[in-house]
């Protein structure tokens, strides 16, 4: 019975890969005037807004939802603005919106060639952006985080902190009283981590992106 060994992919260094848009040169800042709208859209943007004051001034939620390409054209500030601000409440996108913030934190550049790289066989094979989100959600799991929340500490933390093989070893032989999702967290993190080689106590990177974008 052949099946797919995912142990025995392929991966690439991101600093070889070329990269289409620099976060520097593509940052929207929310203060910046917008371009001209037809009526059309303006009509709808207007409405969209009315229900969005509306629904605050009753405490409700708002969630706005997203592809990734809103991370990739440079709206995070805007982004961050309508949740600071308490405009927005809830933010939801996709994984490839989780890629393309991460690799902004990491090198300030992401958006590979996808027609070029699936050419290639080469698409989405990038060493550090799969290491790095796929730690940061067992990383997540095993301290009770969601997927947003366990990236977004990654981010802000700059790095990852790895529990040693012993104390993995002991939640999964459940020498204490764990609950399930616990141990079943550890076994995972505990596979990560030998089949990566990474049993060290802090995995550490450092973001290339000014402060100030």
């Amino acid at each position: 019975m052949e099946y797919f060994d995912r142990y025995k992919m392929e991966f690439y260094p991101l600093k070889s890969r070329k990269s289409k848009v620099h976060i520097v040169k593509t940052s929207i800042l929310p203060e910046t005037a917008p371009k001209t709208l037809t009526e059309t859209l303006m009509n709808r943007l207007n409405n969209i807004a009315a229900d969005i004051k509306e629904a605050r001034r009753k405490n409700r939620s708002v969630m706005l939802a997203f592809g990734a390409h809103t991370i990739k054209n440079g709206l995070v500030k805007v982004l961050a603005a309508l949740i600071e601000e308490g405009w927005v409440t809830h933010l939801a996108t996709n994984g490839a919106g989780v890629i393309h913030d991460w690799e902004f934190a990491y090198q300030g550049l992401s958006s590979e060639d996808v027609r070029e790289n699936v050419q290639k066989g080469k698409f989405g094979i990038w060493e550090e952006t799969g290491l790095y989100i796929n730690l940061a959600l067992m990383a997540g799991a095993y301290q009770g985080m969601g997927y947003g929340e366990a990236v977004g500490s990654m981010i802000s933390k700059g790095g990852i902190h790895i529990p040693s093989e012993t104390e993995l070893m002991d939640i999964i032989k459940g020498t204490k009283d764990f609950p399930l999702w616990k141990i079943a967290s550890a076994a995972d993190y505990l596979e990560l981590i030998r089949a990566g080689g990474r049993s060290i106590p802090f995995y550490r990177f450092s973001c290339n992106v000014p402060n100030d974008i």
